[in-house]
């Protein structure tokens, strides 16, 4: 469930603002033909915090009520810019999955969702040479940076690459 934080300062100006915890490319996916969604770089709410704002200039009470409801549905995760930062400057990101996920999740989908959640367009994370390993110890999700030669990619040799036989695919 999404944390929302109201915006008391816009209701001067007719405008519906709240902020999010949600990823901002998550409640764009969400709320796509409701409200125009926005990023949050300021510091009140704190941007790595709440990602995301949320301003509809329509103060209907019906249009207030459905993007509540999305948002209480939503199951958030950790934004993803902040993935990508830890990554790029000490290798790895670390997070207690109790924060973001339901208790009653087991570990497979904890990081089933959490995968599918990751930025894989990101040269970052996943490239010809680096990908990154997913692991659960305690409550605490890891994801690992690895560079080199993906493991399913090394080249066969010996005896493995014997067992194969070579031969043109057309005469």
């Amino acid at each position: 469930m999404a944390r929302i934080i109201y915006d008391l300062a816009s209701k001067g100006k007719g405008l519906y603002h709240i902020y999010t915890d949600l990823d901002f490319w998550d409640a764009r996916g969400i709320l796509k033909d409701l409200a125009k969604v926005k990023r949050n770089f300021g510091n009140s709410p704190p941007g790595d915090k709440y990602p995301t704002q949320v301003v509809v200039e329509d103060m209907s009470q019906k249009v207030k009520a459905e993007i509540e409801k999305r948002l209480k549905c939503a199951i958030p995760s950790p934004p993803r810019h902040l993935i990508v930062q830890a990554i790029i400057f000490s290798g790895k990101f670390e997070f207690d999955w109790r924060q973001y996920y339901p208790e009653r999740w087991s570990t497979d989908r904890v990081l089933f969702f959490t995968r599918k959640r990751l930025p894989m367009n990101q040269p970052v994370i996943n490239s010809a040479y680096k990908w990154v390993q997913l692991s659960i110890s305690d409550n605490i999700v890891t994801i690992q940076q690895h560079q080199g030669a993906r493991p399913e990619e090394t080249q066969k040799s010996g005896k493995t690459q014997k067992e194969k036989p070579f031969g043109p695919t057309c005469f």
